[in-house]
């Protein structure tokens, strides 16, 4: 491949996940997909998957060209092209139809009913196919569609709002506000983003928060409250959202069916967890029946013992820690409660991604180091 049709290449992959980010908060648990056309250079066509059920970026872009247009142009699309039957048809089918000449691809699809067949088809019916352009990108874009498919479990982001010496709260419990509107808005962007927000039942007891977006515009996210025993009221806020069905509560098998009864009378719904060493919900365990509901993503907000508990069990993708240029002083409660470290060797160890400043905060964007450096 010349230097000139890479750069070619990768200029019109830009594109196609510029596009495919329009479809953020609709799409789940289907990948965010954009695709683009193009002929002698020129951008002819461009179009995303934009809701789960509807057509696939695809074939959202042929429905937009016209046969001469779609003849011999090149295809520009993040992820491999399906190529079985869902809810939509084969895209591979609808390029081979169009007689596009060419088609470059991000990376393969994870997904098992794909992973590499869409790619075998298009060559098999003559269509140039090259992949790996812009790979990284395309991955970090899917991530949580990636992990699902690879992993069994959601994608799970971790966020703490902290003073600068690491408390979430007074000693009394007071917690509002640790950190400032720009930052708060910013979170409720990150809900309307993903599948859904956790907290867990003593977060419930002592803000009694929504769990829905309001700061802008968005898709409220499903609410998951972890309580083993059912501890939480009935009258919660989070259990009295319009959207009857759109709350679940993960609590342990053995959670006294009295309990049980009256949240679920409240249009919640229970989900039964085994019960790990300690008695409270088994967390891992937890994660493959959210997956199994078709949870790709997810967002746990708090509170520390809810994030020590994650962190212990390895559940992390990416960690975010937005920090107020505050002091509370070493009674106030902590951000992670204990994470039963006996030496350095097991100490979590992140690499900084990113860092900005929202409002008066500041956002640190951490993932693992999967390589153990300091």
């Amino acid at each position: 491949m010349s230097d000139r049709t890479r750069r070619a290449d990768e200029h019109f992959m830009r594109i196609a996940l510029r596009a495919a980010l329009r479809g953020i908060g609709f799409v789940s648990p289907n990948p965010l997909v954009g695709a683009v056309a193009v002929k002698g250079e020129q951008v002819v066509g461009k179009a995303y998957h934009r809701r789960f059920g509807e057509a696939h970026a695809e074939i959202a872009l042929l429905e937009k060209l016209a046969p001469a247009e779609a003849r011999g142009a090149t295809v520009y699309v993040n992820l491999e092209p399906c190529c079985h039957v869902g809810k939509t048809p084969p895209c591979t089918d609808a390029l081979i139809c169009a007689r596009v000449a060419r088609v470059v691809v991000g990376h393969e699809d994870p997904n098992p009913l794909v992973g590499g067949r869409g790619i075998a088809q298009l060559r098999a019916a003559g269509v140039k196919v090259m992949v790996g352009v812009l790979e990284a990108d395309a991955r970090r874009l899917n991530a949580p569609f990636l992990t699902y498919m690879t992993r069994g479990r959601p994608w799970i982001l971790l966020k703490v709002a902290q003073s600068l010496d690491g408390r979430i709260a007074l000693a009394n419990g007071q917690s509002r506000w640790i950190t400032g509107e720009a930052s708060r808005t910013e979170v409720h962007r990150l809900r309307s983003q993903l599948d859904a927000v956790m907290v867990g039942s003593q977060t419930v007891l002592e803000d009694d928060p929504e769990l829905t977006v309001r700061h802008i515009e968005g898709r409220d996210p499903l609410r998951i409250i972890v309580d083993s025993q059912l501890r939480i009221s009935p009258t919660a806020k989070v259990l009295r959202q319009a959207e009857r069905g759109r709350t679940w509560v993960l609590a342990t098998a053995n959670a006294a069916a009295e309990k049980r009864r009256i949240i679920e009378e409240t249009g919640a719904g229970i989900i039964a967890c085994p019960a790990g060493a300690d008695g409270k919900v088994d967390l891992p365990r937890a994660m493959k029946l959210l997956a199994e509901r078709s949870v790709t993503s997810l967002f746990v907000e708090g509170g520390g013992t809810l994030h020590a508990a994650f962190i212990r069990a390895g559940l992390y993708d990416k960690f975010i820690v937005a920090i107020a240029a505050k002091l509370i002083g070493a009674d106030g409660r902590p951000a992670i409660w204990d994470l039963g470290m006996e030496n350095l060797e097991q100490v979590p160890q992140f690499v900084i991604r990113r860092n900005r400043r929202v409002g008066k905060d500041i956002w640190l964007e951490l993932e693992p180091d999967v390589h153990g450096n300091c």
